[in-house]
């Protein structure tokens, strides 16, 4: 059964990974290439292959692995990726907005799935 602090825990997860990114794209200053939002979509990515493998390993229960899930939500970015990638595009830039697209779906499903076969070969039986 959901509650309320089981609720609140996950938009406190959430919250925590929108303040990391925050902080990092307030850090890493954006260019012609968002080094910052790669860098959270990256870790992002990474973090939920690493917990999806643990939970399939029975490593990590699930409850506490959507906290995880939670967390990436909060840290990762699609809408500033789509409205980066716009402004390209707008400004007549295709090829740099497509390769950011495409470079960070490329990246981040090959992170996730690094995360989730190292957790299976560090975490399995």
């Amino acid at each position: 059964m959901i509650d309320f602090w089981w609720v609140f825990a996950q938009i406190v997860a959430g919250a925590i990974g929108a303040l990391g990114r925050f902080g990092v794209m307030s850090i890493i200053r954006a260019g012609v290439w968002s080094w910052g939002l790669f860098a959270v979509n990256g870790v992002g990515s990474l973090a939920v292959g690493i917990a999806a493998g643990a939970v399939a390993t029975d490593t990590l229960d699930g409850t506490i692995a959507s906290l995880v899930f939670a967390f990436a939500a909060g840290l990762t970015s699609f809408s500033t990726l789509t409205v980066t990638a716009a402004q390209h595009i707008e400004r007549r830039e295709i090829r740099i907005g497509t390769i950011l697209v495409t470079s960070h779906v490329v990246v981040g499903i090959v992170l996730a799935g690094l995360g989730y076969i190292s957790a299976i070969v560090l975490l399995g039986p």
